[in-house]
């Protein structure tokens, strides 16, 4: 797989929620993830704390593979998970949203509340805008493919928008999404696929 740049492993930012539990199918699809990242040589990086991020965490290291946590001070309460290789403290959290979206060279989205939508649109936006370029945003699960289909419903969401994200049914199936992209020249500027 091509590194962004040269002997550096490609992040893959990982977004999820804080409260699914450990016998939930949202934490079984995020440790798969994690595990399967690793396997293939990318670096996981998201928000340190519990639920989901944990579990993607978590499956990384058992796969030997290195993670990043970027946390928040004013969560200081919130201990990081155990799964964490380099932690980073960002003050506010327009500071964590900036370090989640500027370190990730690609993103998986997992099934979340209402920070994982601010981290998608966070993303999303910065792609549309072309601030990102060729950073892939891909969306794990039903649930995201039934929000994405209800957008243009009720806001100003164009087919063109909705083409910059990939849907996945599988963190195997968002995997190897990742491994297309990372197999093209830098300079081909592919679009993602739906």
């Amino acid at each position: 797989m091509a590194a962004p740049d040269a002997g550096r492993a490609p992040v893959v930012t990982v977004f999820g929620g804080s409260r699914a539990a450990e016998d939930s199918a949202d934490y079984r699809d995020a440790y798969q993830l994690g595990r399967l990242l690793a396997e293939r040589g990318y670096t996981l990086c998201n928000g340190g704390n519990y639920g989901t991020m944990a579990a993607a965490a978590r499956g990384a290291k058992d796969a030997h593979g290195r993670t990043i946590g970027i946390t928040m001070a004013s969560l200081a309460a919130l201990e990081p998970n155990p799964w964490i290789d380099d932690l980073v403290s960002a003050v506010t959290l327009f500071a964590r949203l900036e370090q989640l979206a500027t370190l990730g060279d690609a993103y998986v989205v997992l099934r979340g509340g209402i920070g994982t939508l601010l981290e998608l649109a966070l993303v999303w936006n910065l792609l549309q805008l072309q601030l990102h370029p060729h950073k892939p945003i891909v969306v794990l699960g039903d649930a995201w493919r039934r929000v994405l289909t209800a957008l243009p419903r009720h806001l100003a969401v164009r087919p063109s928008d909705l083409a910059l994200l990939t849907v996945a049914t599988s963190p195997e199936a968002a995997v190897d999404h990742l491994d297309a992209h990372f197999a093209q020249p830098p300079d081909s500027g592919a679009p993602n696929s739906r």
